[in-house]
């Protein structure tokens, strides 16, 4: 399985490992904990409950008293008025419930994992001083070059492979799960079915579920209308398709009059070997790909005799709705009966 990481301290790896920009930031707010119970173990925070007092770890006690603040914030892209507003704010939040708690705000440490430039640098130690002689709190930053100078120490080795080392990228299936199809007799009346027993086929139970399936599967891309998703599926059923015209061609060739036996184990065999190639972006299960078969037959496009359009003209022709019920409903049914997520 691949590695994500290197083990080096790079704040941007967060993002990576957690696969989300807010998964990186409660990591990140997490790490500042732990480095401050490193410098401080009776250090402690406070849950979030609908707020979090400016508080991400602190020391001291909140009953009365001086208490030390560490407040985090993950600015890994930009640094700018946004940025320096959420900063401004950050502060006076925390001011603003030390008083109004009946403790005193002594220092208020600001940590995040970039360095700043010049000018971002000269408005930090500005703001920086205007509010320490206003309000009277020490206030300090744990930029970049403190945070891996605090997680280099010896004591912050277990934070440091913690959070930094090497990762287990777990890829995703293969393959996308089938699902079992309970009512084989909504597809009766369908016109693979049909095309199978005209060719004297009539254990039909597993091509049904493989119809299933391959609906399902051409529903959610649809809904979904992910470009890369339809482009794939389109290219797999017509990959899938040929494989069914060239063989279905050979057969009436080598037998100019009697039934194509053996046209259906062939074609079958050969999508099974041809599934490894099917485009990856779908996933589509070997069960998905044999049921694109049976879509295919049952638009009236293919068939297993030599009269398959007659057939499937006769179907059209007879059936008052040539529709075969909706995969989607009948998935949606199952799904309602295991109590469970139909889309696996």
């Amino acid at each position: 399985m691949p590695l994500i990481g290197m083990g080096t301290i790079n704040f941007e790896f967060l993002k990576i490992k957690t696969g989300s920009v807010d998964g990186a930031r409660a990591q990140f707010e997490e790490m500042i904990q732990d480095l401050v119970g490193v410098i401080h173990p009776d250090f402690s925070t406070v849950e979030a409950n609908p707020g979090d007092w400016g508080i991400d770890a602190y020391l001291g006690s909140l009953t009365g008293g001086d208490v030390d603040v560490w407040q985090s914030k993950y600015f890994i892209d930009d640094f700018g008025e946004s940025q320096k507003s959420q900063i401004r704010e950050a502060y006076e939040q925390a001011l603003k419930c030390a008083r109004r708690e009946g403790y005193t705000l002594a220092s208020w440490t600001l940590c995040m994992p970039r360095n700043l430039d010049g000018p971002n640098e000269k408005w930090w130690t500005d703001w920086k001083k205007k509010k320490e002689k206003a309000d009277s709190v020490k206030i300090c930053l744990w930029n970049q070059a403190k945070l891996r100078s605090l997680l280099l120490s010896e004591d912050a080795s277990g934070i440091r492979n913690h959070y930094f080392n090497p990762t287990v990228a777990l890829p995703d299936a293969p393959y996308r799960p089938t699902v079992p199809l309970v009512d084989f007799d909504q597809y009766e009346g369908a016109l693979f079915v049909r095309q199978l027993r005209h060719a004297g086929m009539f254990e039909c139970d597993d091509a049904k579920e493989e119809f299933f399936n391959a609906e399902i599967l051409s529903h959610e891309v649809t809904d979904k209308a992910v470009v890369e998703e339809m482009q794939a599926l389109a290219r797999s059923k017509s990959e899938v398709s040929s494989l069914w015209a060239q063989r279905f061609n050979t057969y009436c060739q080598a037998n100019p009059a009697g039934p194509l036996v053996g046209l259906y184990v062939d074609v079958m065999d050969a999508v099974r070997d041809h599934h490894p190639k099917l485009p990856a972006a779908i996933r589509s299960g070997l069960t998905h790909a044999f049921g694109m078969v049976h879509q295919r037959v049952n638009d009236g496009r293919a068939g297993w005799a030599r009269d398959y359009r007659d057939v499937a003209r006769g179907h059209f022709e007879s059936s008052a709705d040539p529709k075969v019920p909706s995969s989607k409903t009948a998935l949606d049914a199952a799904a309602s009966e295991a109590g469970g997520d139909s889309n696996g």
